[in-house]
This record gives C-alpha cells, structure tokens and sequence, in this order.
C-alpha cells in the first residue's frame, strides 16, 4: 500500500477533501475511502475526528471509520456517566452497528476504551495503539494540577476548561516539533477542536476515566497482531509505559525519534506506516 510521505497540515487536507460525514447510529461519523481495508480510528481525549486526518490522509488507499466519541466533538454524550465501563458498552455497540473492520487504531484515552473494549469480549484482528495510556496519571503534582483544574472546570456556568489561553498552554507543552509552521498549525487544531466537548460536567466524567485507568490493566486480553507507536519524549504516556506493555504482550513496539504525544499530527506518515504494516499491505 502506498503512503504518501508529505507534510502534516497537507495529509489532513488531503483527507478533508475525501471525508464525508455518515453516522452511525447516535454517533457523528465520518468516512473516507472507497475500497482496500477497512480501518476504524478512535481519537483521544478532548479531541474529535479530526486529530486523526493525517493518518488517514497518509493511507489513500484503505477506507477509514472515524466517529467522535461521545461527549466529544458532534455526538451528544452518554446518557449515563462517562466512565471506561460505558465508553467500552458504546464502542462495542459501535462496533456491532457498522459492521467489520481490518483493524482498529486508537490514540491515548482511545487506546483506554479500546482495551477495556476487548477485555469485555469486543472481537478485534489487529489492533494499533498509538501513544496507549501505559501509567496511572492519578498522583503527583501535575496530575494533582490538572485534578483541581478539571474539578474547577467542572462547575455549571464554568469557561475554565475552554479558556483558549490554558488551551494553547496545554498545547505547547504536548508539541515537541522543532518546525515554526507544524507547531503553529497544531496550536489552531487544539484551539479549534480541543474544546468541543458536550458539558462541564462529561468532560469532567471522562477525565477520570482517562486518568485512573491503564492499558497495562487489559494487556493480557489484547489480540497477537498489536502494534504499538510511541514517541520518545512523550511526558503523557511515557516510553516506560511503552516498553512494559510491548513485554507483556510481545507487541511490535515502533518508537518515533523526538516525537511527543501528539504523532498523529506531528508524524502522521510513521504512524500510517505503522498501520500499512500491520495490514501487512
């Protein structure tokens, strides 16, 4: 399979000149592609679709499935609280409803929801874990940091978590590329997407979903073809993490020199050839 090796902001263009929005059930959807494998891509926390269009864009030649998770992006949240358990009942249910995939690639609290997905009985061939949630963000002062900001955030009437300033804080501190114009077009990503989460209150459900669970705990129900892609100087999933999960589970463990973890949109074509290689196309 042929991945197009150009720049970042060019393969997100590319993609959003092919995507066409179809949901699938409740969930806001959209898909790209008209034959080859057929991918399904779950992004991370925050986020929506729209972080992992590099990816696709990379891969012209597979067909990709990219919902929003609930909560996030256009699909309206749960109607219950937020937690792993119930994003792993609304990803399995997902998967049931648009049938068949290739393979399944998921990023950072992705990665989380998948995991617990297939440790509850969800069938997957191949699986790629793009930077996984491999240690416990609870404790420490960051993480006691972040605790009181989403806790504060959380309160009815709140504009903290959407503060475009702590926005673009987060999003220097999570960009590791050295290039002016790829850190640029990360910082509009994150201010444009980063705060289209549905309430206070769901964002803040699921911030304690993504920081008091590990992949690491659902490693031993993981399928035999799992890629993981990690980058070095990822301070969110570090490469500690990475290592002990591609042990436990003899993973093909692909680690991106002076990436952080934002790969998918500071090295979008590493992480498609990831993809192409576990589709072994």
């Amino acid at each position: 399979m042929q991945v197009l090796r150009t720049s970042p902001d060019r393969l997100f263009r590319l993609a959003e000149l092919r995507i066409e929005r179809d949901d699938i059930g409740d969930t806001a959807t959209w898909q790209l592609g008209d034959g080859g494998p057929r991918v399904l891509l779950i992004h991370g926390f925050r986020g929506d679709h729209h972080g992992l269009l590099g990816v696709a864009g990379a891969l012209p030649e597979a067909r990709f499935v990219i919902p929003d998770l609930p909560g996030f992006g256009k699909t309206p949240p749960l109607n219950r609280e937020h937690s792993l358990e119930n994003y792993s009942q609304w990803l399995t249910q997902f998967v049931s409803n648009a049938g068949e995939f290739d393979a399944i690639l998921a990023h950072s609290f992705g990665t989380l929801v998948l995991s617990k997905a297939i440790s509850d009985g969800l069938s997957v061939n191949k699986v790629l874990l793009q930077n996984p949630i491999t240690t416990s963000q609870h404790g420490g002062v960051i993480s006691s940091l972040a605790d009181v900001y989403y806790k504060l955030g959380s309160r009815d009437g709140s504009n903290l978590l959407r503060s475009q300033l702590l926005v673009r804080g987060m999003s220097m501190a999570l960009a590791k590329t050295p290039n002016p114009g790829l850190r640029g077009f990360i910082h509009a990503q994150h201010a444009a997407y980063f705060s289209t989460y549905a309430t206070n209150q769901s964002i803040w459900e699921g911030y304690q979903a993504a920081s008091r669970n590990n992949v690491l705990d659902y490693a031993d129900a993981l399928p035999d073809n799992l890629t993981v892609v990690a980058g070095d100087r990822d301070v969110v999933a570090p490469l500690s993490g990475q290592y002990a999960l591609a042990k436990q589970t003899q993973a093909q463990l692909k680690i991106i020199s002076g990436a952080g973890h934002l790969t998918h949109y500071e090295n979008p074509t590493e992480v498609a050839t990831s993809l192409a290689e576990l589709l072994e196309l």
